[in-house]
């Protein structure tokens, strides 16, 4: 009997959720109930997992429908960049002076012309600028060069990007954020500065208390309080090309310095500051103050005469996908996609960067919807069966199938997983990629199964009015009971 009933269930989800649900019938059974459950309250689910080692469609629920994936955009971005630009692809850095030297002077600017790298002075590469400082190797060479005075101006040079400005569909609420950074042709610093609060023990404005790095463009107006919040509710505004800041919002109680990231509103004119404090710190005086050349206040002089002084290289592209990837660093993937842009198009926007990447995985994947390349814009959209293609190419098919398996982080270990599956059986192996946003979580990637198969899977919820804790306790519980029960 129990055993007819069994088969009754299963030819029943078999046929009434044919629309929805597709694969084999002991997972259709397994996660019915978690899928269709009535406390998602409306919200869309969709997951696509196939056994890449037996070429099986396992699980397929909405597969079809495009999605907003939130960051799990970056696996995308990051698997068409190692084609198009290669794992060995260094971003570049030119250091120049315009001008004459006599005697111990300079007369003219001295200019660091950026192409997109996204990388320097990154805190996410402290190790790597300990031992190779751009700044610190220019001022030696211009000391070296007998080089005392510069008569004339430190220029931060970011017009080599067509735009230096965020995707048009990136909320007004994200952009003046660290993690809504704008790309830009001369980035440092990640593009993003540290407020430092203290709140007392009751509900209160919170007091800044310093500044890191100290010497960014910006007037602060703070609105911000101490609250009965447990983690950071803190919200930054600011136009792009506007140094004044706003931070609203609540942080924790009985804190002594929580750290609130913001966006730098200029990025060139900092490293120009930066570079000018290297330079006197080395005895070489600047006459002039920092400026800054941007797409919208500089037409390319083709009569001034530069000098070539020296060029930095970023680590290689390879490393950069590793922390992308690992931490979900948004301004790696925006400036990553424009270099894929420039590659296939000479263009550096937004639009050139996403088309080429669309351009390499239509004819895998068919079409996606992207809008930007790290996930922030709330218009892209892309099917959990589109993303298990992804998945799916670059580790049967692709040449750099070790680069981008080991960029994904490790549930329960490492990166954006760390406090995922703890105390699972899950736990070290799901390799994946999160993705985070206000009524929208999406995690994608591959299992090791016991039985030693690997399983490409994507999950992806939308519009789902409950907790973003509860969500990932929910997709947590639904890759527990497919795949290790």
């Amino acid at each position: 009997m129990k055993i007819f009933l069994a088969i009754l269930l299963v030819l029943f989800f078999s046929s009434s959720y044919n629309q929805v649900f597709k694969g084999d019938s002991i997972y259709i059974k397994k996660s019915v109930s978690l899928l269709t459950d009535s406390n998602w309250q409306g919200a869309v689910v969709a997951i696509t997992a196939k056994d890449l080692t037996d070429n099986k469609l396992m699980i397929d629920y909405n597969g079809s429908l495009k999605l907003t994936p939130a960051s799990i955009v970056k696996l995308i971005t990051t698997g068409a960049a190692l084609h198009i630009l290669s794992p060995s692809f260094r971003f570049k850095t030119e250091f120049y002076y315009s001008g004459e030297i006599h005697d111990s002077i300079l007369n003219g600017d001295v200019i660091i012309r950026g192409y997109g790298d996204p990388t320097l002075y990154s805190r996410f590469f402290k190790t790597f600028y300990e031992k190779n400082s751009p700044f610190d190797t220019l001022a030696i060479i211009l000391k070296n060069r007998g080089i005392k005075y510069i008569k004339g101006r430190i220029i931060g040079d970011a017009s080599f990007f067509d735009y230096n400005l965020p995707t048009s569909t990136w909320i007004v609420g994200d952009v003046a954020n660290y993690f809504g950074a704008s790309p830009c042709g001369l980035n440092i610093y990640n593009n993003e500065y540290s407020l430092y609060f203290k709140t007392s023990d009751t509900i209160a404005p919170a007091i800044l208390k310093n500044i890191y790095p100290d010497n960014i463009p910006i007037e602060l107006k703070n609105f911000l309080k101490g609250g009965k919040v447990s983690n950071d509710q803190s919200i930054i505004y600011g136009d792009l090309f506007d140094s004044t800041r706003i931070v609203v919002g609540l942080i924790p109680l009985k804190s002594d310095s929580f750290e609130v990231r913001g966006s730098i509103p200029n990025p060139p004119l900092l490293a120009a500051n930066f570079l000018q404090e290297v330079l006197e710190k080395q005895g070489i005086s600047v006459a002039d103050a920092p400026a800054f050349r941007m797409e919208y206040n500089y037409v390319n002089d083709t009569t001034e005469k530069k000098q070539l002084i020296y060029t930095h290289y970023s680590p290689n592209l390879s490393q950069i996908i590793n922390l992308t990837n690992l931490y979900s660093i948004n301004l790696f993937a925006e400036n990553i996609a424009r270099l894929c842009g420039y590659e296939q198009y000479k263009s550096t926007t937004t639009e050139s960067g996403t088309l080429a990447i669309n351009r390499f995985w239509k004819n895998k994947t068919g079409e996606m919807l992207l809008y930007d390349a790290s996930g922030l814009s709330r218009f892209n959209g892309v099917s959990t069966q589109q993303f298990v293609s992804v998945l799916e190419y670059m580790y049967t098919k692709s040449s750099y199938k070790k680069v981008f398996y080991n960029s994904l982080a490790v549930a329960g270990e490492n990166g954006t997983l760390s406090k995922m599956f703890l105390n699972s059986k899950a736990k070290g192996k799901v390799i994946a990629k999160t993705g985070t946003m206000t009524n929208i979580r999406s995690l994608s990637g591959y299992i090791q199964t016991k039985e030693k198969h690997t399983i490409a899977f994507t999950i992806i919820v939308n519009n789902c009015p409950q907790s973003s804790k509860w969500i990932k306790e929910k997709i947590e519980q639904i890759i527990l009971k497919l795949f290790f029960e």
